[in-house]
């Protein structure tokens, strides 16, 4: 079955490219739009329940705040600076033990959702969040090495030992009773986003219809807006590629994105 999603996402992200490089310069270029905004988070960073390393973290994260770090690279990323992690010089020496350097963590992270993190050719991971933790490793004197894993399975990750942390475009709202949360870095809101030929104008519009999304935070910010009770069906995509190329090609009605990427993909 996964094999099969992820054919089918390889020949809708194709069809997808295909229908932008035929309509690029014509009026049947395809655009998309967005109708409404469902709800608001910040993204954390989750660790395993109570580990010390949360502090650590957030302290690194803080004094780069300080530095201009994180709205830099928000900045150079995302076009805005989203940030919101409280900015603390010396966060790192209020610590009640020092971390030592030399640490090999391996930090679970998404692909696919350009421009945060997604893998290259070669295999390396690039965007906005793989940056930042270089920056905090550098700042601790660690190393990192990145796994990819499904957002929806954290906890589960976590508590097994195959990551030391997930560092992703989520708020892990769903797991927060099973793992610690540094505060918010991020702000981010979900946005409903369709053709820009379609007819739907507004989110009751989408009543009995088809939405794509890509993982369970979508589907969170869907039931907030109590959407969830509304709509025909949701569709899990493996990525937003896959999602717009569906959208696209009209196998979904709309998608619930991540606005802070959106101008990426509009």
């Amino acid at each position: 079955m996964k094999k099969m999603r992820r054919f089918l996402a390889l020949v809708l992200c194709a069809a997808l490219c295909f229908l932008l490089m035929t309509g690029c310069g014509s009026r049947n270029a395809i655009r998309f739009k967005m109708i409404a905004e469902l709800n608001q988070e910040e993204f954390c960073i989750a660790f395993r329940k109570d580990d010390p390393l949360c502090e650590v973290f957030t302290a690194a994260l803080r004094e780069l705040s300080a530095d201009g770090q994180i709205s830099r690279l928000s900045a150079q990323y995302l076009g805005t600076d989203y940030s919101c992690m409280e900015a603390l010089p010396g966060a790192l020496l209020l610590l009640e033990t020092q971390p030592e350097p030399g640490r090999k963590l391996r930090i679970g992270v998404q692909d696919g959702i350009a421009p945060i993190s997604s893998s290259r050719d070669d295999g390396s991971f690039g965007g906005l969040i793989p940056d930042l933790a270089q920056l905090v490793a550098e700042k601790l004197g660690w190393t990192f090495e990145y796994m990819v894993i499904n957002s929806d399975n954290v906890a589960a990750e976590l508590g097994s030992g195959n990551i030391d942390c997930a560092w992703m475009a989520a708020s892990f709202s769903g797991s927060s009773s099973s793992v610690s949360l540094s505060p918010g870095w991020l702000r981010n809101t979900h946005e409903l986003v369709v053709r820009s030929d379609s007819r739907y104008t507004r989110k009751n519009s989408l009543k009995g219809k088809v939405i794509g999304i890509t993982d369970a935070t979508a589907l969170d910010a869907l039931e907030e807006s109590e959407m969830d009770a509304k709509i025909g069906s949701v569709w899990y995509y493996d990525d937003l590629s896959a999602c717009f190329a569906a959208l696209a090609a009209g196998d979904c009605d709309a998608v619930v994105i991540d606005g802070i990427v959106s101008g990426y993909y509009m």
